[in-house]
């Protein structure tokens, strides 16, 4: 299980799937579905509308937080991808991974 909250929303990461949700009514806002392994990381960018999740299947995703909609995988790794960030303006993500590496994307 990986956590973050940003601006009244939290995003709880269990398994293949994220999960956003409103954070004083505990409803669910949108379902991010489309790793095909266990999720390490998930995070938001500073203004809430994009989240980055990392994945034991050597992937890391950017997501709509609106639509919940997919916009780019991030390909490279040879292993498992267990840290992710947006850079504060957005323009850049990092991912750190097992296989010790980090890559700004």
């Amino acid at each position: 299980v990986t956590v973050d909250l940003l601006s009244g929303k939290i995003i709880v990461a269990v398994g293949r799937k994220a999960y956003i949700f409103d954070a004083e009514t505990n409803e669910l806002l949108q379902t991010l579905e489309g790793h095909t392994d266990i999720i390490n990381c998930c995070k938001f960018s500073k203004d809430g509308r994009r989240v980055v999740t990392a994945s034991d299947d050597n992937t890391a995703k950017i997501w709509d937080t609106l639509t919940g909609r997919l916009l780019l995988t991030l390909s490279g790794h040879t292993h498992s991808v267990i840290a992710c960030a947006f850079s504060p303006d957005r323009s850049v993500v990092v991912t750190a991974s097992a296989d010790r590496t980090a890559r700004v994307w």
